[in-house]
Order: C-alpha cells, then structure tokens, then sequence
C-alpha cells in the first residue's frame, strides 16, 4: 500500500500531460477534482486515528496527500493554472471547516464519503498490477474517474465507526492549536 502510495504522489505531478492528453469532459473533471479534495479533508481527518492499527492514522495521512495530488492536477487540468500548496491547503482547510462546522449534523453525509473515498482509492489500486510500470501506473491515472456512487453496508458501517472518532480528535486537536495561538 505504502509502496503505492509513494508511487502515485510522485507520478501524479509528472503526469498532468497525461490526464490533459485524454481530453476528459469538463464535467466530470470537476466532479473528480471536487471528490479529491473532500477525500482529501476527510482522509486528513482520519490521520488522527491509531485505531484498528498504529499505522492507520500515518496511511491515512498519506492517503490524503494523495487526494491532494489528485484535486492538483485535476484543477490544473480543467483551468489550466497551477495550485500552489498554500492555496491547496487553504481550500482543503475551507472543506475541513465546513465539515466541523456541520458536525454532528452531516455525520450521515460525511460517513458515506468517507465510505466512498475508500472504495474509490481500493477502485484505482485494483487497476494496477502488483508491481506496475511507470507506463501502467501513468495510464491508470490517465483514467481515473469519478468517484463511485453507491457503497455496501459493511462498508458504511466500517466508517460509521471511525469517523465520529475522527471529528472528535480532528475537533480537539484544531482547538488546542487555536489555545496555543
């Protein structure tokens, strides 16, 4: 997975003339790089956990880097500008206030995307071979699309237990920083 990981966030910025050259639809590209940048707070989010593992926490902050480089070269992509990394973070930031904001209200709302940020990243993995080249890896990112729809019970109910865990450290992490300030 890590492996993967690596892979994906150093190819995603080497790649944007291969998501260009497919020539998606505005449409959809939108829609994809909106679905990477919540994927990308919530993952965020989710950093904070040590539960089930140790190493959850650490997966999911890198799982949210790779969300970044995917809202990254999907906005350069549509619009033709690139995105510094302060201008990034700050729109993952609006995304992350917005979910807190909405806190405990959207739980159902943030439960299912969390749900489905997960199945699209098992979704682009199962593309790849266990050992892809750089043209295999480049072709699967030339081909991403939008995030999927509909996920399973079991799935929901996985992320209908750690994300509430999430909000409240994510809550309290954000509110001893801002006592520090």
């Amino acid at each position: 997975m890590q492996k993967y990981v690596a892979l994906l966030m150093t190819s995603l910025l080497l790649s944007l003339s291969s998501v260009t050259a497919a020539g998606a639809d505005t449409k959809t590209d939108a829609g994809v790089e909106s679905a990477a940048l919540r994927c990308s707070a919530i993952s965020l989010m989710h950093s904070t956990l040590t539960t089930p593992s140790p190493q959850f926490g650490e997966v999911m902050g890198e799982i949210a880097g790779l969300y970044a480089q995917v809202y990254a070269v999907q906005h350069e992509a549509r619009t033709k500008q690139k995105l510094n990394n302060a201008e990034l973070r700050k729109r993952r930031d609006a995304v992350l206030t917005e979910i807190s904001k909405g806190w405990p209200k959207n739980k159902t709302a943030v439960v299912r995307d969390a749900a489905i940020c997960n199945v699209w990243r098992i979704e682009f993995f199962s593309k790849l071979s266990e050992k892809p080249t750089e043209k295999e890896f480049q072709a699967a990112l030339a081909s991403l699309g939008p995030p999927p729809t509909t996920v399973s019970k079991p799935e929901l109910d996985k992320w209908n237990g750690l994300t509430p865990q999430a909000v409240g450290l994510w809550a309290k992490i954000q509110m001893q920083a801002a006592q520090k300030k």
